[in-house]
């Protein structure tokens, strides 16, 4: 080690190789300054790693010079991201709440491997090539093809997680918070250094230790399959395990499912292909595949992006994970699908620069548009009530790249697809297909994007919203991006780790919130999770009195006031305190923040000393919560609503439909007779009723949002039983 310091210094006394390294210092110290790269984490190292693979080559040509051996720029390499290591470290020790060492792991995992391999074959272009200007061309033909090797199964395969040897590591797109070491990554990373060692002990002519670092090397990367760090269709097929395919669609599924299962999710992809179609004038060519997995996690696994859904239009292809019927995003991801015969090729998008610049926010905000998915509000009316709010993304800087990915993605998705639709309302699906083969505004509709962003805007203010709709917005939008968020990434994965600690070890969890709490004091839900955490440890008096502070903190704060003040009700009513529970809850529904909230509050107070009621919003097991419901479902409306929604939400809807139909001849209060509606709109379909759908679904009942839902199930009836 003292030999390899020497001649590190030595390294250093030259002068090309110090300019080459303050150079590669100095711009690792510049990327500290930009959103993520703050603090020594992921996103740092990820940095750092890339300036190391595309300028490291000068240093270690130079170095070449002076000392022809890689282990010593290896070294250097790897010390010229000191400076920003310890600015980020100090920056976030000293200048923010954060923990600087929460995503340390990433750091050398991601750079001592790569600083080795582009020492390697920095040295072997030297070798190739006496003159410096040749032999930097010679390495940077040596990054091409690695980035060859990486994109190649990108393009080709399922994945969208990216392993690349001198560049790290990509876990897919970058929505989610919490991001960890996937064991994937540690074999990777351990073929990295076997290559390094490898190629570096043949340039030192140890030719058998060089043979043989370089034959695991070939083992590990040949197993990339099963290591985790490369997947192909078959694997994946093979993996999932289930496949069927109709005239529309090829569908892999987990084996697992049952047949009941299998042909639900089959009926949603075929009638939201049919829909997709009618949006579009007709069916594109060609079939869809869409490969389905149980859960984030085994997604994550097999392909990459957890949490994040994702199509591959030029594959025409999507990858969705979950099992709820509706799914909630199928069909937007079909559309990207479906909706490449009308992108640029090569990769069926909305793209100019001969289709290698795409324009983000075209691409999903056609999504959104086609999609057009309608939940307790439309889409203007999400949007509408975003802009009352000040929370409305700008929408011409939306329609950019760096517009669409600045803001936070739930109202970014919103509002371009909000957009898009108002566009094609007003000038016609044809004029939006224009638009998805280049993002250009003016050739597509006449008129350039700053016009039609201003005409959109002035659109929403004609827009008419209850005050609850502004409510919901607000809870739903206020939530910033990841740039804004402090400490985003530890947060991520405190929250995690405390959600599965709440049941087995409340005081960990608790220990874990309260530390949330602390780096993002104005997020109201990881002080809600710590009251539940301190009433498992059974400190109720301490759970009281965070509840109580909160709920004078969010007085102004509609949504969040009212998600503490549940808690708190909840609370009261355990201590027997039932005028305060019953002050809360009539509080809620009076202020009209949301109708889920309103709901939740109606059968609270409606149940109010029904031990089946009291139960059913309490942590236990379903099965006896489904039992004391179905014992006392001749009390009260509120007893038989919770029955009939949990049998409709358990799959249960031949027993669902009668208990619900028996709610909608009483009298109930409005907010629990649109759900009530919805959820009997939900099991007639499962049974093959279209006359108790078309019957229920009468447009003008509950408002133009319910409409819209109302009259897919209809759609979905003529569809599924023409």
């Amino acid at each position: 080690m003292r030999e390899v310091l020497f001649r590190v210094t030595q390294l250093l006394s030259g002068r090309a190789v110090a300019i080459w390294w303050v150079a590669l210092a100095s711009v690792g110290v510049a990327l500290t300054w930009l959103p993520l790269m703050d603090q020594p984490g992921y996103e740092l190292a990820s940095g750092l790693t890339l300036v190391l693979t595309f300028a490291g080559g000068g240093l270690t040509i130079a170095a070449a010079r002076r000392d022809p051996t890689p282990s010593a720029s290896a070294v250097l390499l790897a010390l010229s991201a000191a400076p920003a290591l310890l600015m980020a470290t100090l920056r976030t020790r000293f200048g923010t709440p954060c923990d600087p060492f929460a995503s340390v792991a990433f750091v050398p995992l991601l750079i001592v491997p790569s600083a080795g391999l582009v020492a390697v074959l920095g040295a072997l272009a030297a070798r190739i090539s006496k003159r410096w200007w040749l032999a930097f061309l010679v390495y940077l033909g040596f990054v091409t093809l690695t980035a060859l090797s990486t994109a190649w199964p990108l393009l080709t395969g399922p994945q969208v997680f990216a392993f690349n040897h001198l560049g790290g590591y990509l876990p897919g797109p970058l929505y989610d918070e919490e991001l960890s070491v996937p064991a994937s990554l540690l074999w990777f990373r351990f073929a990295t250094l076997c290559l390094a060692g490898g190629l570096g002990a043949l340039l030192q002519h140890q030719r058998r230790r060089g043979v043989a670092l370089l034959a695991v090397f070939v083992v590990i990367e040949s197993s990339g399959t099963p290591l985790g760090f490369r997947m192909t269709d078959a694997a994946l097929a093979r993996a999932l395990g289930g496949e069927v395919e109709t005239e529309e669609l090829v569908l892999h599924y987990p084996s697992g499912l049952s047949d009941a299962e299998v042909s639900r999710v089959l009926g949603d992809l075929r009638f939201r292909h049919h829909q997709i179609s009618d949006f579009f004038g007709g069916p594109p060519p060609g079939k869809v595949r869409v490969w389905l997995y149980r859960s984030a996690e085994e997604k994550q696994r097999l392909v990459g992006a957890a949490n994040t859904q994702f199509a591959k239009p030029w594959r025409r292809e999507v990858h969705v994970h979950g099992l709820s019927f509706p799914h909630p995003v199928i069909k937007h991801e079909l559309v990207h699908a479906m909706a490449a015969p009308w992108g640029a090729p090569p990769f069926g998008v909305a793209a100019s620069l001969f289709g290698l610049q795409p324009h983000v926010g075209v691409i999903e905000g056609f999504a959104v548009a086609a999609d057009n998915p309608v939940d307790e509000l439309s889409l203007h009316e999400w949007t509408a009530a975003m802009k009352k709010k000040g929370l409305l993304p700008e929408v011409a800087s939306l329609m950019t790249p760096q517009g669409f990915y600045g803001a936070p993605p739930s109202r970014a998705y919103t509002t371009a697809g909000s957009f898009l639709r108002f566009l094609s309302d007003r000038f016609g699906k044809d004029k939006l297909r224009e638009l998805y083969r280049d993002g250009d505004f003016d050739r597509a509709f006449g008129q350039p994007l700053p016009a039609l962003a201003k005409d959109y805007e002035a659109f929403l203010d004609t827009v008419p919203l209850e005050p609850d709709a502004v409510n919901q917005a607000f809870a739903r939008f206020k939530r910033g991006s990841l740039f804004d968020r402090p400490c985003a990434r530890e947060v991520g994965r405190l929250s995690a780790e405390a959600g599965g600690a709440l049941s087995t070890d409340p005081q960990r969890a608790r220990d874990l919130l309260a530390r949330c709490h602390a780096l993002q004091p104005d997020e109201p839900s990881h002080v809600l999770a710590e009251a539940q955490a301190l009433r498992r440890l059974s400190q109720d008096e301490a759970s009281r009195a965070l509840l109580e502070a909160e709920l004078k903190r969010l007085e102004e704060e509609p949504s969040p006031w009212a998600e503490a003040a549940l808690a708190r009700a909840d609370l009261a009513q355990e201590d027997g305190d039932l005028e305060t529970a019953t002050k809360l809850w009539t509080r809620i529904i009076e202020r009209k923040i949301s109708p889920a909230m309103e709901r939740t509050a109606q059968v609270r107070l409606d149940g109010l000393g029904v031990e089946a009621v009291r139960r059913y919003f309490q942590p236990g097991d379903d099965d006896v919560k489904l039992f004391l419901l179905r014992d006392a479902s001749a009390q009260k409306w509120s007893v038989r609503y919770l029955l009939g929604r949990r049998l409709q939400q358990s799959g249960e809807s031949a027993a669902a439909l009668p208990v619900l139909e028996q709610l909608l001849g009483e009298a109930l209060p409005a907010a629990i007779a649109k759900e009530t509606t919805r959820l009997a709109l939900e099991a007639a379909f499962a049974v093959g009723r279209c006359d108790r759908v078309r019957k229920w679904a009468a447009p003008g009942t509950f408002g133009g949002a319910f409409d819209a839902r109302a009259a897919d199930w209809i759609e979905r009836c003529a569809f599924a039983w023409p």
